[in-house]
């Protein structure tokens, strides 16, 4: 099956459009666990140094557990906004704007405001 037969045939039967949205969604969940378990749970990373995989006493390679802080940021982002969302806002008044951006040039030509 080709890509564009896939489009083609997603743009022109509703059941087979429904299968992708499906099988898309199941996909992202797949990808969301995946996403908590490694912020939550981390993954095994060998330990490297300048001359490669560092190795214990034992002759094994040192592993380490990293976690992913920006995973869990945006997963906590994601699912309890009213926590973790950043809560800037900023007012515009272009009208205010305007005028002290007009002043700051008449400074700075040496005008008087």
């Amino acid at each position: 099956m080709s890509r564009v037969w896939a489009y083609e045939r997603r743009a022109n039967d509703a059941a087979f459009a429904a299968q992708w949205e499906e099988a898309l969604e199941i996909a992202i969940d797949s990808l969301e666990g995946e996403a908590w378990r490694r912020g939550r749970d981390g993954t095994e990373e060998y330990i490297t140094s300048k001359d490669g995989i560092v190795y214990g006493a034992d002759g094994r390679p040192v592993m380490q557990r990293k976690y992913s802080d920006t995973l869990l940021i945006k997963l906590l982002t994601a699912h309890r906004p009213e926590k973790f969302k950043d809560r800037q806002q900023i007012d515009h008044n272009v009208g205010d704007l305007a005028a002290l951006m007009d002043e700051a040039r008449k400074r700075a030509r040496g005008e008087q405001p």
